[in-house]
């Protein structure tokens, strides 16, 4: 089905948090909203609360978030002999209608091998931690911390053609928890 009036195409936005599971959403301690801003977005957001995960670790969501996929080999499907296999995903269907897309990774580019399963399941462009402008940014464990990358990518995103897919795959609230001292 061909999304025909482009002024009725939406943007799409998918947000990917590192090592976030459901059970920090809409929680409180002590009386006190411990995701406050990410119970902000969800309230007005498409949130599926019954979702099930099919993966345990980071490098099996993007087949099972673009790609439909679960993670039912030994080895992640992004290491699998198949990680070159034509896809039918998200990105690539969105393309066919006339979206632009980028993906958007603040880790090493290579991690996960994330900068090229995103072309290859039709990513346009892929943005990670070589890209980003400022390599101070650097936390020394996983990339550049969400704190700098995220208005980055927000900047970015404005940038891109709508109707456009735009992913971000989070990693600051992955151990060891490193928040920059401006912080």
């Amino acid at each position: 089905n061909s999304l025909e009036n482009k002024q009725s195409k939406k943007n799409v936005v998918v947000i990917i948090l590192e090592s976030f599971g459901d059970k920090m959403i809409h929680q409180t301690v002590n009386g006190m909203k411990i995701t406050p801003f990410t119970d902000s977005l969800l309230d007005q957001s498409y949130y599926y609360q019954n979702g099930i995960a099919n993966g345990k670790q980071s490098i099996e969501a993007l087949p099972a978030i673009f790609a439909s996929m679960p993670h039912l080999m030994a080895t992640p499907y992004i290491l699998s002999s198949f990680c070159n296999n034509n896809l039918d995903a998200l990105p690539s269907i969105l393309k066919r209608n006339g979206y632009k897309s980028a993906f958007f990774h603040g880790a090493k580019n290579g991690s996960m091998r994330f900068d090229s399963f995103s072309k290859i399941i039709g990513f346009d462009q892929y943005y990670g931690k070589n890209e980003y402008p400022n390599k101070n940014h650097d936390n020394g464990y996983w990339g550049i911390s969400d704190g700098y990358f995220n208005p980055w990518v927000v900047a970015e995103i404005n940038k891109i053609k709508q109707p456009f897919c735009a992913s971000i795959f989070t990693i600051s609230s992955h151990h060891p928890y490193e928040i920059p001292i401006t912080y």
